[in-house]
């Protein structure tokens, strides 16, 4: 093949990977929109076509179950639920939902015992929304099976501080935020894989500043956080400002050093800042071979 050909051909697979990532991007957008708008049954049927492109996450998913629920199919919410947990097993708003669920199909005690699980795993790290969830299911059986949830459910009696529960063992300091600019020498790098610097590109932009004050203020998921940085990091990218794109990729390194999505869109990034080796690097963080992102950092 000549130097020509290779170069149309280069130029049209990355026009093709805009093209994906800016779908991508427009899809999730809408799922977002109709979950807003509270158009569940436009929720799902974006969904469908996310997933048929393979390109949907816990995040969209937990969307998903969440219409499904809202609408009252209660078994296919369970459904996704157990995916979503499959993918993400810390997801703690799709286990409150499982919870939820149960309860309302007259499975008090799976429902019960879910909720139990939540509080022995992750009370510190709940958000103030999950706490309120929470209480507002459970008061009744505070109310009226008290004796039953000191006896059976001992993290929920703890955190509804019924009388006669045992005091939980003293809490761990919660985990301090790490700021950005320190996230990744805080973070043990594996063998061979040092963490990724931020390439020396032209300072960040005052709109994509302002998306990563946004995105670190909201009181969501890490998945949540993650996924509004790649949309941000996406159209940034497609408009050139490589900075700003940049910034918002590393920013979802920092809150998930794995995230697979992260990892591929951030070895595009450098390998478009003339940086192949650290792209190649990250390629090969990835969980499974991407032969297309090889090709692509390759030639």
């Amino acid at each position: 093949m000549s130097r020509s050909s290779r170069k149309i051909r280069r130029k049209q697979q990355q026009q093709k990977q805009v093209e994906n990532m800016q779908e991508i991007t427009s899809l999730k957008e809408k799922i977002q929109q109709a979950y807003q708008e509270e158009d569940y049954a436009g929720v799902i049927n974006t969904l469908a076509e996310l997933v048929q492109d393979g390109s949907h996450d816990a995040s969209d998913l937990y969307l998903g179950a969440q219409s499904y629920f809202m609408l009252g199919d209660y078994m296919r919410a369970a459904r996704m639920v157990e995916t979503i947990l499959n993918l993400a097993p810390g997801h703690v708003d799709a286990r409150i939902l499982l919870a939820r669920i149960c309860v309302l199909e007259d499975r008090t005690d799976d429902g019960l015992a879910i909720f139990d699980f939540i509080l022995e795993h992750y009370e510190v790290s709940l958000t103030t929304q999950q706490r309120e969830d929470i209480e507002d299911i459970l008061e009744y059986y505070g109310h009226n099976e008290s004796e039953r949830l000191c006896a059976d459910f001992p993290h929920i009696a703890a955190f509804l501080h019924l009388a006669g529960s045992q005091e939980p063992p003293a809490e761990p300091e919660p985990v301090q935020e790490i700021p950005v600019a320190s996230v990744e020498t805080a973070r043990p790098a594996a063998p061979e894989q040092a963490a990724v610097a931020p390439a020396e590109t032209e300072p960040v932009t005052d709109t994509a500043q302002a998306e990563l004050a946004q995105i670190r203020q909201q009181q969501v998921s890490v998945a949540e956080k993650i996924r509004l940085c790649q949309a941000f990091a996406g159209a940034h990218y497609v408009s050139g400002d490589l900075a700003g794109a940049e910034a918002l990729l590393m920013e979802a390194l920092g809150l998930d050093g794995q995230d697979a999505g992260t990892l591929r869109s951030l070895a595009v990034l450098l390998k478009r800042q003339g940086q192949t080796d650290k792209a190649l690097a990250l390629a090969a963080r990835l969980p499974e071979t991407d032969f297309l992102l090889l090709d692509f950092l390759c030639h």
